[in-house]
């Protein structure tokens, strides 16, 4: 049974929502290893991301879920590799379950609140102007305008 594929089509509905953040001008080298980042290309070519976005995008699934569940539940899922039923202690297993199942009950709005997404600056696609970006500030302020590689651009 995999029911954390579950999770991550509960969270990959969710997560979009959220949009790109912005005010991350600046890049940081890090070291990840070979089996990661070609599992990472992988499905970044299934996506359209390039390798860094996919990983970003990891980054961004693990933070929400990390928000969400226990640090008990997800120790248990990242070693059952999303067999629950792999868990041995059932107290456990049960704890995941349920924290699955609450998940579909949040809302993209709960859920950005959840884990400190309210609070930034973020870009969702203009639905007025294909190819463009709407840049939504934290009191709720609009800016339409373009990306210029990994800049928001205003446009006028």
């Amino acid at each position: 049974m995999k029911e954390i594929l579950h999770l991550s089509q509960q969270l990959g509905c969710i997560m979009p929502l959220f949009g790109v953040m912005v005010g991350m001008s600046s890049a940081v080298a890090i070291k990840v290893s070979a089996e990661l980042a070609a599992s990472a290309r992988k499905e970044a070519g299934h996506a359209d991301r390039s390798l860094t976005g996919q990983i970003e995008h990891w980054a961004k699934l693990g933070r929400a879920a990390e928000a969400i569940l226990p640090a008990q539940v997800a120790a248990a899922l990242k070693r059952c590799a999303g067999d629950l039923q792999a868990i041995e202690d059932e107290s456990i297993r049960y704890r995941a379950l349920d924290a699955l199942a609450a998940m579909q009950t949040l809302t993209p709005e709960s859920l950005r609140q959840k884990i400190g997404l309210d609070q930034q600056i973020r870009l969702e696609p203009d639905p007025e102007n294909p190819g463009g970006y709407v840049q939504i500030s934290p009191s709720g302020s609009r800016i339409r305008g373009v990306m210029d590689g990994r800049t928001f651009v205003p446009v006028s």
